[in-house]
């Protein structure tokens, strides 16, 4: 769902041009530039195609809604929606007035055509919304409904998400329908992009509020020690960002400490959690699940590990996910106990392991550097804790072309896997990730049951007051049967120059942050 797959363009750092393609005069030349550093390119925003970056799409596309910080709906180019009572279509009220950069209004029309473009297709049968779609009718030339076959509760959310729901010009494509350039109806316009940066400029006819400042460069800068030395000498003004340019807390913590650098932290939407091989014989017992979890010292993994820029967690989601379940305590770290544990469900220690009917508790814990950063040395902490308990357990270090080959097919006892956070979330996690009978792809499962499955399914399914308690009977079954292992829910890490005199984090980290930022003292 949130793979960001580099592209490699055709082309070397030959720039493609859109300035031909705007109304003259939608170009201001005042109130400076902004730099916010990427990691990868954005190429050229296909909204059908897994070639860009997530965050870029947001300063170009609008949604129908879009998700605050607070995890509520928020009108975007729909001023209103009303569900019907049965669940079984939505209807939109369009903002009126609005147009495309390129001068083509936006209406019922244009907002049917985007939609069909992605709805009721195969290639998006993961957005629930979009598989329950029946038909999409226009009411008015501003008032659209969309008819589905069976309710889908997390509907509205799933229309915030980023890439394929944004909406493009109707003129935007050629003649097949492909998407020739990246043209919506928000604040920014792309006039260039390459493999080093993509060039904006403010859409001076925005129907919301205009950005401060009229040039925005996305300048591509995939380590993060150059990133950082980007930040001290002005040459980029914003980093960070876990789908944008990631900051480490060990790089956060040492760019504090420059006075030109403003470092801020905020809760996350995502969490780090250890997961179980349900093919791993050595961990399929729950006696020795819920050992591991009582060796973990959380709190030690995030004052060192994380440097105080993380919340340990007993929950799948943290805090802020609606209908992410009541908060649960973090059990403090107890060795004696785990090892209760173990003898209680008749494994033997001797010599510093575990054994039990002749076999010695063994375990792997696979690990990709590439696929989730700072995953190595979680890895090795977790793995002095654990053998403080007498269990042994081997690291397995692999590429991100392996461990996407692995997951799938359970091949390890145990692994990290990351929640996919908001907007995704609770219903994106929870039904690609551990429902049994879904194809997650290279994402692979945090944990799959056929026990699991109708509880989670009737789950997915319930709207309305009703969710909550569905929901929490999820992750009571789930802690009830430690089936999962939380370890930590990260918080979300940016850096911003003296250039900036006012920044302001976007609701997600698949959004970029641009609204609300002012340059100049």
């Amino acid at each position: 769902m949130i793979n960001t797959n580099r592209r490699v363009f055709i082309g070397g750092t030959t720039a493609l041009s859109l300035a031909a393609l705007f109304p003259r005069g939608l170009i201001a030349a005042e109130n400076g530039k902004l730099t916010i550093a990427i990691s990868q390119e954005t190429g050229d925003l296909d909204l059908l195609q897994n070639v860009s970056s997530l965050s870029a799409y947001s300063v170009v596309f609008d949604a129908l809604i879009h998700y605050a910080s607070d995890g509520s709906l928020v009108p975007a180019l729909a001023e209103s929606w009303t569900e019907a009572s049965d669940g079984k279509s939505i209807s939109f009220k369009l903002r009126k007035g609005v147009t495309f950069s390129d001068g083509e209004p936006f209406n019922g029309e244009t907002a049917v055509w985007n939609l069909k473009r992605w709805m009721g297709q195969p290639d998006f049968s993961w957005i629930g919304i979009s598989d329950a779609m029946k038909n999409i009718t226009i009411d008015g030339t501003h008032e659209i409904t969309i008819h589905l076959k069976q309710p889908v509760p997390a509907g509205l959310l799933e229309m915030t998400i980023v890439r394929p729901v944004r909406f493009l010009s109707p003129k935007a494509v050629d003649a097949s329908g492909k998407q020739i350039a990246p043209i919506g109806t928000g604040p920014w316009v792309v006039t260039s992009y390459d493999n080093t940066k993509t060039s904006l400029v403010r859409n001076e006819n925005y129907w919301g509020e205009k950005p401060d400042f009229n040039e925005l460069e996305l300048k591509v800068v995939p380590d993060e020690l150059a990133r950082s030395n980007g930040l001290r000498s002005g040459d980029l003004d914003v980093i960070g960002g876990e789908w944008v340019a990631p900051l480490s807390p060990r790089r956060a913590r040492s760019m504090q400490k420059n006075d030109d650098v403003t470092v801020i932290s905020a809760p996350g939407t995502a969490s780090i959690l250890l997961a179980f091989s349900p093919k791993s014989s050595m961990v399929s017992e729950q006696a020795v699940r819920e050992a591991i979890s009582l060796s973990l010292d959380r709190n030690a993994i995030v004052k060192i590990l994380f440097e105080g820029f993380a919340d340990a967690t007993a929950n799948v989601f943290p805090g802020n996910i609606p209908a992410g379940g009541k908060t649960r305590t973090v059990t403090p770290r107890d060795v004696n106990a785990a090892k209760g544990k173990m003898s209680s469900a008749g494994w033997s220690e001797s010599g510093g392991s575990w054994s039990k009917g002749g076999k010695t508790l063994e375990i792997e814990l696979l690990v990709s550097e590439e696929s989730l950063p700072g995953s190595r040395r979680l890895a090795e902490m977790i793995q002095g804790q654990l053998a403080e308990t007498g269990i042994k357990v081997a690291i397995s270090s692999v590429d991100n072309a392996t461990i996407h080959d692995r997951r799938p097919s359970f091949e390890y006892d145990m692994t990290f896997m990351v929640t996919y956070g908001a907007p995704y979330d609770p219903h994106g996690t929870l039904a690609n990730l551990f429902l049994s009978d879904v194809d997650s792809g290279p994402d692979g499962k945090i944990y799959a049951h056929t026990d699991l499955d109708p509880i989670l399914r009737t789950a997915l399914e319930t709207g309305g007051a009703a969710r909550d308690a569905k929901m929490q009977e999820v992750y009571d079954w789930l802690d009830n049967n430690a089936a999962v292992c939380p370890i930590v829910a990260p918080q979300r890490l940016w850096a911003y120059s003296s250039n900036v005199s006012k920044f302001v984090l976007s609701a997600t980290d698949y959004d970029m942050p641009t609204n609300g930022v002012k340059l100049g003292s």
